[in-house]
C-alpha cells in the first residue's frame, strides 16, 4: 500500500516539470519565427537627397550694327539662361526641367534654341532689307532664377524681356512654383496652415492698398474692380511675392502689379513642413 502511494506521487509530480519543460520550446519556436519575418521584410529604401541644380545658357548674335566708323554692335542678341536640376526623388529633377523649358519656350529642349534664333537673324534681314544703322538693332532675354529652394516647392522666376521688330517692346513675368518630390504644380493654398487663407488675403489686399495708395473708396486697378489673390505666387528671400497681370488686371495692357508679403507678417501662416520660413532671429532669407 505505501509503494503504491508513493508511485502515484512520484507520477502526479513529473506532470508540472512535463508542461513546463515545454514552454521554453514553444516560445523559442516563436521567437525563431518573428525572427524570420524580420529577414524577409523589406529594407526602408534612404531618402534620396534634394535636387541640385546648375545654371545653363545659350546666345546668338548677329554683329553688323552700330556706329560703324568706330564700333560695332550687334544687329540682333538673343540670348537664354536657365537652371537645370539634377538627382533628388525619382523623375522629379526631370519633369521640372522640362517645365522649365516649356515656360522659357521650347518644349523640346536645347535643340530648339539654334533654329529660333536662326529664324530670328533672317526675320531681322527681311525687315530691314539689309539696312544697317544705329537704332535697328533687336534683342531678347529669357531668363528663370531659382527664387527659392523649400522642402515643399522650389520657386522660380521667368523673364522674357527685350524689343524685335515693329512690335512694342516686351517686358514679362511669371513664376514658377514646383514640387522637389515630384515635379508637380504646388498651389498656394497647399503651402498654408488651416484657416490661413483668409487672413493672408486680408494682409495681401492692405499691402496692395499701400502701395497703390488709392483714394479712400476708389476700387482697385483689377479685373473685377475688388481684391482677390492673384494667381501667381512665389517664395523668395524676403516674403511671399504676389503678382498680378494680364487678363488680371483692369486694362490687361497695364504693367504688372508685384507686392511682397515679409515673413514677419506671414510665418505663421505657411506650413512648417513645406515652406520652413526663416526665424525671427534672422528676418528674411533662408
Amino acid at each position: 500500500m505505501l509503494d503504491h502511494v508513493s508511485y502515484r506521487q512520484k507520477r502526479t509530480n513529473k506532470r508540472p516539470a512535463l508542461r513546463l519543460g515545454a514552454a521554453p520550446s514553444v516560445l523559442g519556436l516563436i521567437a525563431i519565427f518573428l525572427a524570420g519575418c524580420s529577414w524577409f521584410s523589406p529594407t526602408p529604401a534612404p531618402t534620396p537627397p534634394p535636387p541640385t541644380y546648375e545654371v545653363k545658357s545659350y546666345g546668338k548674335i548677329e554683329l553688323g550694327c552700330g556706329d560703324h566708323g568706330h564700333r560695332d554692335e550687334p544687329c540682333v542678341s538673343f540670348r537664354l539662361s536657365w537652371p537645370e536640376l539634377k538627382g533628388g526623388p525619382d523623375s522629379a529633377a526631370s519633369k521640372i526641367n522640362t517645365a522649365l523649358l516649356t515656360a522659357l519656350g521650347f518644349p523640346g529642349g536645347p535643340a530648339e534654341m539654334e533654329p529660333f534664333a536662326d529664324a530670328l537673324v533672317e526675320r531681322w534681314r527681311v525687315e530691314r532689307k539689309g539696312v544697317f544703322y544705329a537704332d535697328s538693332t533687336w534683342f531678347e532675354r529669357r531668363t528663370i532664377q531659382v527664387l527659392a529652394r523649400r522642402p515643399g516647392v522650389w520657386s522660380f522666376r521667368f523673364d522674357r524681356l527685350g524689343h524685335t521688330g515693329k512690335e512694342i517692346p516686351f517686358d514679362e513675368r511669371q513664376y514658377l512654383n514646383l514640387s522637389p518630390v515630384n515635379g508637380s504644380s504646388v498651389s498656394l493654398d497647399s503651402l498654408l496652415e488651416k484657416d490661413a487663407a483668409p487672413r493672408l488675403s486680408a494682409l495681401a489686399e492692405q499691402r496692395l492698398r499701400d502701395k497703390l495708395d488709392p483714394a479712400a473708396g476708389s476700387t482697385l486697378p483689377l479685373k473685377e474692380a475688388r481684391f482677390f489673390m492673384p494667381r501667381q505666387y512665389a517664395l523668395t528671400q524676403t516674403g511671399l511675392g504676389l503678382l498680378w497681370s494680364g487678363d488680371e488686371l483692369a486694362d490687361p495692357a497695364a504693367p504688372r502689379i508685384e507686392i511682397t508679403l515679409p515673413w514677419s507678417q506671414i510665418r505663421d501662416l505657411v506650413r512648417k513642413a513645406a515652406v520652413n520660413p526663416p526665424g525671427p532671429e534672422t528676418g528674411s532669407g533662408f
